[in-house]
C-alpha cells in the first residue's frame, strides 16, 4: 500500500501508468477505510489530485466514482460510468428533487437540469429550507452562493435580501441571478418598483437606506466576517445597522463567509441559529513559496509570471503597485493572441491613451482596484474569465467573494495599503486560487512568509456593544429593548441634552452623534453661519464652500487626505468642478499642471468614488438636517434649507441617475450617455433597463464602435 506522501508525489510528477493507476486508487480506498476525523480531509485531498488527472484512470472509473460517491463529492461523479447506487446518490442531492413535493411526478423533472450539490451543501440546503437561519463559515470553493441561488430558485421564499460587501459584487449576484427574472425580480436600487416576488441585492449603505422592504422571507449577508470593526470601523458599523434592521424583519437569514472559527458565545441563543464550520474543500490549494534576493521582488514576479501557465490573479497592496505590476508585465511578459485591443482603445480614447489600464488591455494584463470605473474592473474579470487576459493584477477589491476562474493566484505583498494583512485575510486571497469543474488544483505562490496562524473570531458589535468596537451612531439606532445596560448609559448624555432632536441625530446614520452636537450647538452661537447654509436647489460658490468646510471641520475624523481631498476649500473646489466640466476635461487639465496621466485618471475617479458617489451626499444631507432641526429650535423659518436636489445631482454627477446607475450593470457611464436620448429614462433605472432591453442595436441613429455594441449587447442578456 502506498503512504500519502508517495501518492502525492506520483500524482505532481504525473508519473501514473494502468499499474500504478491501480495501485493509487487501492492505497486511497484503504486510507478511506481507516479514516478518522482529521484525516478524511487528507484522503478527499487526494481524492482531488486524483481527478485533476481523471484521464489517467479512465480503466477503473467505477473504483474513482465509489470514492467520489463515498466523500459526498456528487457533482464531480463521471456520470458516462455510474453504477445505480452512484446514479441514485447524485439525483437525490439535486436541489429540485431535495425540494420537489409528494405530489410532484418526479419523473417529470429534467435529470439535466440544475446543479448538483456535494455532501455538505446539501445539508446546510434542507436546513435552511426547513426554516433554520445558518451561520456558515466555509473554503472558497465550497459553493456557498450556489446555495443561494438554489434557495431562490426552490420557489419557498418571496423576497430575499442580499447584502454584499461591494457594488462588483453587486454586479456578479445580479448576472448570477438574472436567469431566475422570470420568477423574482432583481432589485439594486431603491428607485425600482418592488414586484410580489424580489431578490433585492444591495450594498450595506443601500440596505440602511432602503426605505420600503415587504415582509422578507430570506436575508443573505455575504462575507458575514465583515460585521467585525476591526478592519473598517466606519463600514462595519453600517454594515451591523443593516444586520439589525432586516433581521428585524426578516424570517430566517443565511450568512455566509470563509474561514471563521468562531462566533461570539450567546449569539446563536439571541438570534436562533446554528453556526456551521467546515473545511470540506472541493479544490486542493498548493502553496509555493518564491525567495528572491532583496530588491529582486520585481524581476523575480517577472521570472515567474514567464514560467507559470493558466489563468493567473497578481496580489499586491494598492493601486499604484497594481500600476508598476501591470506597466512591468505589459512589456515583458505578453502572451500572442492574448489582450482586449478593442476595449484598450475604447478606455484610451475615454480616459487617456496613457493610462496604464490601457497598455495592459493592449498586452493581456487586466487590472482591478477601488479607483477604477466599476464598468471597466468588471470587463477585466470577464476578460480573465474568458482568457483573453492571461493575468489579472489586484488589489483586496478582488478577494471579497469576487469570483474568477484563476488557477493560480501570486501573492505579492503582504500588505493591503501600508498595514501587513493577517492570517485571516492571507487565506482569503489564497482560497481565489481553484474553481470547481475548472481547475481541481489553485497553485499559491507566495513572496513572503504567511503570517502567523491564529483563530478568528468575529466580533459583532450589534450583539457585543462593547465599549471599543460599537460606535455611538450605532447604539442609537437600536430600540431601547435591545440595548444594554452599559449601552443605555452610554447614550444617556444624548436623551438628556436639548440642543438636537434624537430624532434627527437617528436620521444621520453613520454620523457619530456628538460631532452632530457639537455642528448644532455651532450654528447656535454663530447665527450668521446658520444662514449661510440656509439655501435651496443649486449652491452659490460662497454657500458651497460654507456648507464643504462645515463637513470637513466637524464630520471628517480622519487626517491627512480622504479620497484625494485635504480640506474643505479643496472639496468645494473639485464638487463646483465637477458640476461645470467634463472628466475628461478634469483628466486634461490635471495633465496640464504637470501630473502624470496615471495620477491624473485615477484621482479623478477616486474623488468621484469617494465623495460624490459615497461621502457627500450623506454628510451634507446631515448637515442639512440639523440646520433645519436649529431653525426650528431658534424659530428662525427663514433659516431652512433644502439639499437633496443638488446632493441628487452631486451622486449622479450632474447626470440622469439612471445612467449612472447603469455603470454598475457593465455599461460604462459615457456609453449610458450618449444613449441618453433612446433610453429616455428621466432618472428611472426600471424604464432604462426596459428600454435598453428592447434596442435593436443596428438601427440605433448613433456612432457606435463594435465593442460599444459588444458592452451593450452583454448588459442587455444579464438584465
Amino acid at each position: 500500500m502506498l503512504k500519502p506522501d508517495e501518492i502525492e508525489k506520483l500524482l505532481k510528477k504525473n508519473q501514473i501508468g494502468s499499474a500504478n493507476a491501480f495501485e493509487i486508487l487501492q492505497s486511497i480506498c484503504t486510507l478511506a477505510s481507516q479514516s478518522q476525523g482529521n484525516s478524511d480531509a487528507l484522503v478527499q485531498s487526494l481524492i482531488l489530485r486524483v481527478l485533476d488527472k481523471r484521464e489517467k484512470f479512465e480503466e477503473f472509473g467505477e473504483i474513482l466514482n465509489g470514492l467520489i460517491r463515498h466523500y459526498g463529492l456528487y457533482p464531480y461523479l463521471n456520470i458516462d460510468s455510474l453504477t445505480i447506487k452512484d446514479a441514485l446518490a447524485r439525483e437525490f442531492h439535486r436541489p429540485s428533487l431535495m425540494t420537489a413535493s409528494a405530489d410532484q411526478d418526479l419523473e417529470k423533472l429534467d435529470e439535466n437540469e440544475g446543479l448538483v450539490f456535494h455532501r455538505v451543501q446539501a445539508e446546510v440546503f434542507r436546513r435552511i429550507v426547513d426554516g433554520e437561519s445558518i451561520i456558515l463559515s466555509a473554503p472558497t470553493s465550497f459553493g456557498k452562493s450556489a446555495l443561494v441561488d438554489a434557495l431562490i430558485e426552490s420557489g419557498r421564499f418571496n423576497n430575499v435580501v442580499i447584502v454584499v460587501p461591494t457594488i462588483a459584487l453587486i454586479d456578479e449576484t445580479r448576472r448570477r441571478l438574472s436567469q431566475l427574472k422570470e420568477n423574482h425580480k432583481v432589485i439594486t436600487h431603491a428607485s425600482q418598483e418592488i414586484a410580489s416576488k424580489n431578490v433585492f441585492v444591495l450594498t450595506q449603505e443601500r440596505a440602511v437606506d432602503f426605505p420600503n422592504f415587504p415582509e422578507i422571507d430570506l436575508f443573505v449577508l455575504d462575507e458575514f466576517y465583515k460585521l467585525d470593526p476591526r478592519e473598517d470601523s466606519q463600514r462595519a458599523m453600517t454594515l451591523n445597522h443593516a444586520f439589525y434592521k432586516i433581521t428585524k424583519k426578516a424570517r430566517q437569514f443565511y450568512l455566509l463567509g470563509p474561514n471563521i472559527q468562531n462566533i461570539p458565545d450567546g449569539f446563536p441563543q439571541r438570534f436562533k441559529c446554528q453556526f456551521i464550520k467546515t473545511d470540506f474543500a472541493t479544490v486542493v490549494t498548493e502553496l509555493i513559496p518564491v525567495r528572491s534576493k532583496k530588491g529582486q521582488d520585481m524581476a523575480k514576479l517577472l521570472s515567474l509570471c514567464k514560467e507559470i501557465d493558466g489563468p493567473t490573479l497578481i496580489f499586491c497592496a494598492s493601486p499604484n503597485k497594481a500600476r508598476k505590476i501591470v506597466e512591468m508585465l505589459s512589456k515583458n511578459a505578453n502572451k500572442p493572441n492574448a489582450g482586449m485591443r478593442d476595449a484598450a482603445k475604447w478606455a484610451g480614447e475615454n480616459y487617456h491613451p496613457e493610462w496604464t489600464l490601457v497598455k495592459g488591455l493592449q498586452n493581456g494584463i487586466g487590472m482591478h482596484h477601488g479607483r477604477m470605473p466599476r464598468a471597466l474592473a468588471q470587463l477585466c474579470v470577464k476578460g480573465f474569465n474568458e482568457e483573453k487576459l492571461p493575468f489579472l493584477v489586484c488589489t483586496s477589491t478582488l478577494i471579497e467573494g469576487v469570483n474568477t476562474k484563476a488557477k493560480n493566484v501570486i501573492i505579492f505583498d503582504n500588505k493591503i495599503a501600508k498595514q501587513k494583512y493577517d492570517f485571516f485575510t492571507f487565506n482569503n486571497i489564497r482560497g481565489r486560487s481553484g474553481r470547481m469543474f475548472k481547475h481541481f488544483i489553485g497553485n499559491v505562490y507566495v513572496f513572503h512568509e504567511p503570517p502567523q496562524e491564529n483563530l478568528p473570531l468575529v466580533e459583532i458589535p450589534v450583539f457585543s456593544q462593547d465599549v471599543q468596537n460599537t460606535s455611538e451612531s450605532l447604539l442609537i439606532q437600536l430600540d431601547d429593548s435591545d440595548l444594554q445596560s452599559d449601552s443605555r448609559k452610554r447614550l444617556e448624555q444624548y436623551y438628556q441634552q436639548q440642543i438636537l432632536d434624537v430624532d434627527v441625530i437617528r436620521q444621520n446614520t453613520g454620523i457619530e452623534p456628538q460631532a452632530q452636537i457639537a455642528l448644532a450647538r455651532h450654528l447656535i452661537e454663530n447665527p450668521s453661519e446658520l444662514q449661510r447654509l440656509a439655501w435651496t436647489g443649486h449652491p452659490s460658490w460662497e454657500q458651497l464652500l460654507t456648507l464643504c468646510e462645515k463637513i470637513w471641520s466637524f464630520f471628517v475624523n480622519e487626517t491627512g487626505q480622504v479620497g484625494k481631498i485635504s480640506s474643505g476649500r479643496q472639496l468645494a473646489f473639485r464638487i463646483n468642478q465637477m458640476r461645470n466640466t467634463p472628466l475628461s476635461s478634469v483628466i486634461a487639465q490635471e495633465i496640464g499642471k504637470g501630473v502624470k496621466p496615471d495620477d491624473a485618471v485615477e484621482i479623478s475617479l477616486e474623488f468621484i468614488r469617494q465623495w460624490p458617489q459615497y461621502r457627500f451626499p450623506r454628510l451634507a444631507m446631515g448637515i442639512c438636517r440639523i440646520q433645519n432641526s436649529v431653525a426650528e429650535h431658534l424659530n428662525q423659518p427663514t433659516s431652512k434649507a433644502e439639499y437633496s436636489f443638488f446632493c441628487g445631482n452631486v451622486e449622479n454627477l450632474f447626470s440622469d441617475a439612471a445612467l449612472v446607475a447603469l455603470d454598475e450593470y457593465g455599461l460604462p457611464f459615457p456609453i449610458a450617455k450618449k444613449l441618453e436620448n433612446v433610453l429616455d429614462a428621466g432618472g428611472l433605472l426600471d424604464k432604462a433597463l426596459l428600454n435598453l432591453s428592447r434596442i435593436q442595436l443596428n438601427t440605433l441613429p448613433l456612432q457606435l464602435t463594435s465593442f460599444e455594441k459588444s458592452l451593450i449587447e452583454d448588459v442587455r442578456q444579464s438584465i
